[in-house]
């Protein structure tokens, strides 16, 4: 009777086990299934931002097109206006260094920094669409590196250097902000230099200097290099 029972016990053991297979090899939904369709999404606005921003970009290009031939004739008007400055540069340096020293007698020191003046160039523009791998974007002589990691999605990056006697870039969007500082190189290939000491990059709104980032004078290069955390304008001062 004991030896019955115990094979019907066995045989009831042996039923669950079989159960308890079934039951694991049968379909499971999908645990990642929400977070592979948040991919799918994220990919949808990736690329239609990417098709928008190329669709900018042709349109940048258009109007930069525009700019170059509608400034030929300012171009005539600055070389004019550099030619005139160059003759005399000396000249007005040292009254404004006689100015300087007679509003601050006894003291040691010169004329506040001043913007570099240079032969004045066409007008040059460049757009690239660089994302969070990074990217560069070069404008004639000039350049700035954006390194990886320093923008959170693709960005359309403008960028445009007007005819003038300085040596200034300006850059779009304005107010775009780095999550790592991004290089700026710029060339005062053709440009008086007035003193011996270093060149700086600064961050300038009209002719105003606003604040002069960290930067290194390349002097065998004729090129300026700084870290800058944002977008807007930049030229050379000494």
């Amino acid at each position: 009777m004991r030896n019955g029972k115990g094979m019907r016990w066995l045989a009831l053991a042996a039923s669950l086990m079989v159960a308890a297979c079934s039951d694991a090899g049968g379909p499971v939904e999908p645990s990642g299934t929400p977070s592979v369709q948040l991919s799918s999404a994220e990919a949808n606005a990736n690329r239609a931002r990417h098709e928008e921003l190329q669709q900018e970009r042709e349109e940048q290009k258009a109007y930069f097109k525009q700019m170059k031939e509608a400034n030929r004739e300012n171009l005539r008007a600055a070389k004019e206006e550099w030619k005139a400055w160059k003759a005399d540069w000396k000249e007005q340096y040292k009254l404004q260094k006689e100015q300087w020293k007679r509003a601050h007698p006894g003291e040691k020191g010169g004329p506040e920094i001043q913007l570099l003046r240079c032969e004045p160039r066409d007008y040059e523009a460049a757009a690239e669409i660089i994302g969070p791998q990074g990217g560069t974007i070069k404008v004639g002589e000039h350049q700035l590196v954006i390194p990886a990691g320093a923008l959170a999605q693709e960005e359309l990056i403008v960028a445009e250097a007007p005819t003038s006697s300085l040596v200034d870039l300006s850059f779009g969007p304005h107010g775009l902000q780095f999550a790592r500082s991004a290089r700026l190189t710029l060339s005062y290939k053709g440009c008086v230099r007035p003193t011996s000491s270093d060149l700086m990059v600064a961050y300038i709104q009209g002719n105003q200097i606003l604040e002069l980032p960290p930067s290194l004078d390349r002097k065998a290069d004729d090129e300026v290099d700084a870290e800058i955390d944002h977008f807007s304008r930049y030229a050379v001062a000494w």
